[in-house]
Protein backbone atom coordinates (compact mmCIF):
# COMPACT_ATOMS: atom_id res chain seq x y z
CA UNK A 1 0.00 0.00 0.00
CA UNK A 2 1.46 3.34 -1.01
CA UNK A 3 1.81 6.13 1.50
CA UNK A 4 -0.42 9.12 0.94
CA UNK A 5 1.28 12.38 0.05
CA UNK A 6 0.93 15.28 2.48
CA UNK A 7 0.26 18.63 0.85
CA UNK A 8 1.19 21.90 2.48
CA UNK A 9 -1.35 24.27 1.01
CA UNK A 10 -2.15 26.79 3.76
CA UNK A 11 0.02 29.88 4.20
CA UNK A 12 0.86 30.78 7.80
CA UNK A 13 2.73 33.90 8.93
CA UNK A 14 4.16 34.64 12.35
CA UNK A 15 6.11 37.57 13.78
CA UNK A 16 8.49 38.19 16.66
CA UNK A 17 10.38 41.18 18.05
CA UNK A 18 13.69 41.04 19.90
CA UNK A 19 14.61 44.13 21.92
CA UNK A 20 17.52 42.80 23.98
CA UNK A 21 20.38 40.42 23.39
CA UNK A 22 20.39 36.76 24.42
CA UNK A 23 23.87 35.24 24.22
CA UNK A 24 22.84 31.73 25.35
CA UNK A 25 22.43 29.24 22.51
CA UNK A 26 21.43 26.30 24.73
CA UNK A 27 17.80 27.43 25.05
CA UNK A 28 18.24 28.83 28.55
CA UNK A 29 17.95 32.48 27.52
CA UNK A 30 14.75 34.49 27.14
CA UNK A 31 14.14 34.14 23.41
CA UNK A 32 11.20 35.86 21.69
CA UNK A 33 8.21 33.71 20.91
CA UNK A 34 6.40 34.11 17.62
CA UNK A 35 2.81 35.33 17.41
CA UNK A 36 0.76 33.89 14.56
CA UNK A 37 -1.27 36.19 12.34
CA UNK A 38 -4.83 34.86 12.23
CA UNK A 39 -4.35 31.31 13.65
CA UNK A 40 -1.47 28.97 14.43
CA UNK A 41 -1.04 25.81 12.35
CA UNK A 42 -3.37 23.02 13.50
CA UNK A 43 -1.25 20.29 11.92
CA UNK A 44 2.25 19.81 10.56
CA UNK A 45 3.91 22.90 9.14
CA UNK A 46 7.20 23.90 7.56
CA UNK A 47 9.28 27.04 7.69
CA UNK A 48 9.77 28.55 4.24
CA UNK A 49 11.44 31.93 4.78
CA UNK A 50 12.32 34.39 7.51
CA UNK A 51 12.64 38.12 6.88
CA UNK A 52 14.74 39.74 9.61
CA UNK A 53 14.73 43.54 9.89
CA UNK A 54 16.69 45.89 12.11
CA UNK A 55 14.19 48.67 12.70
CA UNK A 56 13.64 51.88 14.58
CA UNK A 57 11.78 55.14 14.01
CA UNK A 58 14.91 56.94 12.73
CA UNK A 59 15.80 54.21 10.20
CA UNK A 60 19.25 53.71 11.72
CA UNK A 61 19.32 50.46 13.68
CA UNK A 62 22.93 49.32 14.18
CA UNK A 63 22.98 45.78 15.54
CA UNK A 64 26.72 45.74 16.28
CA UNK A 65 28.28 42.34 15.66
CA UNK A 66 25.60 39.72 16.34
CA UNK A 67 24.04 36.36 15.57
CA UNK A 68 20.41 35.58 14.77
CA UNK A 69 19.36 32.35 16.49
CA UNK A 70 16.25 30.33 15.65
CA UNK A 71 14.95 27.85 18.21
CA UNK A 72 12.16 25.31 18.37
CA UNK A 73 10.30 24.80 21.65
CA UNK A 74 8.11 21.84 22.55
CA UNK A 75 6.72 23.64 25.59
CA UNK A 76 9.43 22.25 27.86
CA UNK A 77 12.78 22.83 26.20
CA UNK A 78 14.00 25.24 23.52
CA UNK A 79 16.58 23.86 21.09
CA UNK A 80 18.78 25.80 18.67
CA UNK A 81 18.11 24.84 15.03
CA UNK A 82 19.75 27.60 12.98
CA UNK A 83 22.23 30.44 13.48
CA UNK A 84 22.85 33.27 11.01
CA UNK A 85 25.88 35.53 11.43
CA UNK A 86 24.77 39.09 10.72
CA UNK A 87 28.23 40.55 11.20
CA UNK A 88 28.41 44.26 11.93
CA UNK A 89 26.60 46.40 9.38
CA UNK A 90 28.25 49.59 10.69
CA UNK A 91 31.82 48.51 9.83
CA UNK A 92 33.18 50.71 7.04
CA UNK A 93 30.17 53.01 7.13
CA UNK A 94 29.89 56.47 8.66
CA UNK A 95 26.10 56.12 8.78
CA UNK A 96 24.21 52.91 9.38
CA UNK A 97 20.81 52.43 7.88
CA UNK A 98 18.36 49.80 9.01
CA UNK A 99 19.32 46.39 7.64
CA UNK A 100 17.31 43.47 6.34
CA UNK A 101 18.19 39.80 5.86
CA UNK A 102 16.22 37.00 4.17
CA UNK A 103 16.78 33.39 5.20
CA UNK A 104 15.32 30.45 3.27
CA UNK A 105 14.55 27.12 4.91
CA UNK A 106 14.22 23.83 3.07
CA UNK A 107 11.37 21.33 3.15
CA UNK A 108 13.29 19.28 5.72
CA UNK A 109 12.12 21.78 8.36
CA UNK A 110 8.73 20.18 9.04
CA UNK A 111 7.36 20.43 12.58
CA UNK A 112 4.23 19.25 14.34
CA UNK A 113 1.90 21.99 15.56
CA UNK A 114 3.04 21.34 19.16
CA UNK A 115 6.54 22.63 18.34
CA UNK A 116 6.76 26.42 18.32
CA UNK A 117 9.37 28.70 16.73
CA UNK A 118 11.40 31.18 18.80
CA UNK A 119 14.02 33.80 17.92
CA UNK A 120 16.86 35.63 19.63
CA UNK A 121 19.56 38.12 18.68
CA UNK A 122 22.88 37.59 20.47
CA UNK A 123 23.59 41.27 21.24
CA UNK A 124 21.25 44.05 22.31
CA UNK A 125 20.77 46.45 19.38
CA UNK A 126 22.48 49.80 19.92
CA UNK A 127 19.36 51.38 18.45
CA UNK A 128 15.93 49.97 17.68
CA UNK A 129 14.67 46.40 17.54
CA UNK A 130 15.01 43.24 15.51
CA UNK A 131 11.73 42.22 13.88
CA UNK A 132 11.23 38.82 12.26
CA UNK A 133 8.50 37.65 9.92
CA UNK A 134 8.35 33.85 9.56
CA UNK A 135 6.58 32.59 6.45
CA UNK A 136 5.33 29.00 6.70
CA UNK A 137 3.23 26.43 4.87
CA UNK A 138 0.84 24.19 6.77
CA UNK A 139 -1.01 21.00 5.94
Amino acid sequence: MAASIKYFDTAKIAYARATSGVAATDGSGASSTFTWYNTAPSGDYMWVKAIISATNNAGTADLTDCLFNFFIDDGTTARLVRTIDAGNQAVGSATTSAGQWEVSFGPEWIFPSTVLPEFAVSATPTAGNVDVILICQAA
